[in-house]
């Protein structure tokens, strides 16, 4: 693609993995060329790309953040609206899902369009469960919510399409936000998110997120100020 509690510097890591978990896929594609503008690779990072120590770092914080905030995957069969849906219905979810919901940086994501055994992947993390993903993003919520409140971020679809036949949908997008810190820091990452529809009833079955930055340079992000004069400090 893929918080916190009482001091800064864990928010900041915290933060980072929230941005993963969105966006927390099955295999890992090769790394392809993106129209990004606003950065500075060429190409889209993977998890196949990001070291262990970072892909450990955030699989740590994310258990931390889910020991302190508590709650366990529901166990009960989650009640369905439709039976099946077809790439149509998971275009307009997904596109509703960006464009109202900024799940990227809300994590409120339509259920309804995943697979219950979906897999998870971004460049920094990966896991299989659509109610664990829910778990990971409800206990992110409350720190993203109040360091990165709604009024200073935005999500930008770029584009949003079926592929390979109709077997799978892209998405390229843009998150930006600046965090309340006394740095002022500015997240500014762009990616392209591959949805597969290999689930039940046409659902999503694999979510894999890739990266226009290394997950080390959106982590430098954060640790310096934003400048407000096209880069930062």
């Amino acid at each position: 693609a893929g918080a916190g509690r009482g001091q800064e510097g864990d928010m900041l890591s915290l933060i980072f993995a929230s941005a993963a978990a969105l966006s927390p896929q099955p295999a890992c594609m090769a790394t392809r060329p993106v129209d990004r503008s606003h950065a500075v690779c060429c190409e889209l990072n993977e998890i196949s790309e990001t070291s262990r120590v970072t892909r450990g770092l955030v699989s740590s914080l994310t258990a931390l953040v889910n020991t302190i905030s508590g709650g366990e995957p529901p166990s009960a069969p989650r009640r369905r609206e439709q039976d099946s849906l077809d790439a149509g219905d998971v275009l307009a979810g997904l596109r509703t899902d960006f464009e109202e919901n900024e799940y990227l940086w809300s994590g409120r994501i339509t259920a309804e369009l995943y697979d219950e055994d979906c897999t998870f992947t971004d460049p920094t993390l990966s896991f299989a469960g659509l109610s664990t993903f829910e778990r990971n993003l409800a206990n992110l919520d409350p720190w993203i919510e109040r360091f990165v409140p709604p009024t200073a971020r935005s999500v930008e679809l770029k584009s949003l399409r079926l592929v390979d036949d109709g077997a799978a949908v892209e998405a390229e997008w843009r998150m930006l936000g600046d965090l309340a810190l006394p740095w002022r820091p500015r997240l500014d990452l762009g990616g392209r998110t591959r949805y597969t529809l290999g689930g039940e009833g046409g659902r999503i079955s694999s979510y894999d997120e890739a990266w226009a930055i290394t997950p080390s340079e959106a982590l430098w992000m954060l640790v310096r100020p934003y400048r407000g004069d096209g880069g930062e400090g």
